[in-house]
C-alpha cells in the first residue's frame, strides 16, 4: 500500500487530501508538556526515543492523521557547521556565526546520527497507512540565523552581508544548500519518504535578493535530493519562478490565497494552508476555514496543512475537528 500521502505528493489528486500539520509534534500536546517537564529541548533532540516518541504523539492522538513528521530542529545544521547552537527557553542562541567561520571548514556529521536513529525508530513503528516526512532548513534560512546569532525581527546582519560581501555569501549559500541536501539524502535513507525544506524567512527578502541569493541555494539543495517527493515551504511569498523549482511540492503560507496558488501552479503539488491563528477562534470557524481550502483544491493534487506551523495555544479537540472537517 502506498500511503496517502505519498500518493499526494506524486502528483495524484485523491477525492479526500491528506493531512499533516507543521509543529504538529511540539508545545500544544499535553504528553509533549509532559516529557519537556523532564527533558530540555534539546535532550529531546538529540535522544533518538525522546524524538521518535514526540513524533508519534500526534499521529497516536490524531489518527486520522496522514503524516508523522520527525521531531528535530533546523539548526542542527548550524551546530553541525560549528556554530555551536543552544536552545534555551527564549530561543536559539549561536555561540559562534558564520562569519567567524570557513565556508569550507569541517562537518562534523555525528550532530545528525540521532536524528536518523529516530526517524528509524519512527518508520518501524507507524502504520502503513500514515507517512514519514523528515526536513531542513533551507540555505537562505539557515544563513539569517547564522549570520545573526539568533532570532530577528528585521535579519540586518544577514541582508547587509548579502551585499556587503556578496562573494563570501554565495560561498555560505552554496555550503549551506549542500549540506542541507546531504541531511535530507539522509533523512530519506533512514526512512522519510517525503521530504521538506524550510525557507522561513524568504518573505524577509525583497524579490531582487530573493531571486538573486535565496531561490539558487534552494534549487541547489533541492536538485541534489533523490528517492522521494521534496516540498519547498518559502513562508510569505510564492513568486511565479517557483514553477521551475526541482521540486514536486510548494508549500503555500496562509498569506497567499489558495485559488492564486492553484492558477500559478497548476503542474505543482499544493500544500496548505489554514492560517494557524484560525484554530484559536473555536471548531465553526476553523472548520469553515478548512473546507473551504478543500473545495477550492478539488480537482488538483493537494495536501492539507497550516499556512504556517502550530501554535502552542492551540486546542487539541479543534484540531481534531478540522481534521474531521477535511476528512469529510
Amino acid at each position: 500500500m502506498i500511503a496517502p500521502l505519498v500518493r499526494a505528493l506524486q502528483g495524484e489528486a485523491l477525492a479526500t487530501p491528506p493531512v499533516w500539520f507543521m509543529r504538529q509534534a511540539g508545545r500544544f500536546l499535553p504528553e509533549y508538556r509532559a516529557i519537556r517537564e523532564k527533558a530540555t529541548f534539546e535532550q529531546v533532540l538529540y535522544d533518538p526515543d525522546l524524538a521518535a516518541e514526540v513524533t508519534l504523539q500526534p499521529v497516536r492522538r490524531f489518527p486520522k492523521l496522514d503524516g508523522a513528521i520527525i521531531f528535530s530542529d533546523i539548526l542542527v545544521i548550524l551546530d553541525a557547521l560549528g556554530c555551536g547552537v543552544v536552545i534555551p527557553e527564549g530561543g536559539p542562541r549561536l555561540t559562534t556565526t558564520l562569519d567567524q567561520l570557513d565556508p569550507a571548514g569541517p562537518l562534523d556529521e555525528r550532530v545528525f546520527e540521532p536524528v536518523q536513529a529516530a526517524l528509524r525508530k519512527v518508520r518501524a513503528q507507524l502504520p502503513v497507512h500514515q507517512a514519514l516526512l523528515g526536513f531542513a532548513g533551507a540555505p537562505w534560512t539557515l544563513f539569517a540565523y547564522g549570520l545573526e546569532g539568533k532570532g530577528s525581527k528585521n535579519w540586518i546582519r544577514a541582508k547587509a552581508f548579502l551585499h556587503r560581501e556578496p562573494v563570501r555569501a554565495r560561498q555560505w549559500l552554496d555550503r549551506l544548500a549542500d549540506v542541507s541536501a546531504l541531511l535530507l539524502n539522509r533523512h530519506i535513507g533512514a526512512g522519510a519518504q517525503g521530504v521538506q525544506l524550510f525557507d522561513t524567512w524568504a518573505g524577509e527578502l525583497d524579490r531582487e535578493d530573493y531571486e538573486t541569493f535565496a531561490l539558487p541555494a534552494a534549487e541547489r539543495t533541492l536538485s541534489q535530493v533523490s528517492g522521494a517527493p521534496r516540498l519547498y515551504f518559502p513562508r510569505g511569498i510564492l513568486p511565479p519562478c517557483l514553477d521551475r523549482l526541482s521540486c514536486e511540492g510548494l508549500a503555500v503560507s496562509w498569506q497567499v490565497p489558495m485559488a492564486e496558488a492553484r492558477a500559478a501552479f497548476p503542474h505543482k503539488v499544493l500544500q496548505g494552508n489554514l492560517d494557524p491563528t484560525a484554530l484559536l477562534t473555536g471548531k465553526e470557524t476553523a472548520c469553515r476555514k478548512a473546507r473551504a481550502i478543500v473545495e477550492t483544491m478539488k480537482g488538483q493534487a493537494h495536501v492539507f496543512n497550516l499556512g504556517h506551523g502550530l501554535l502552542p495555544e492551540t486546542d487539541p479537540e479543534v484540531l481534531g475537528a478540522v481534521i474531521d472537517a477535511v476528512k469529510g
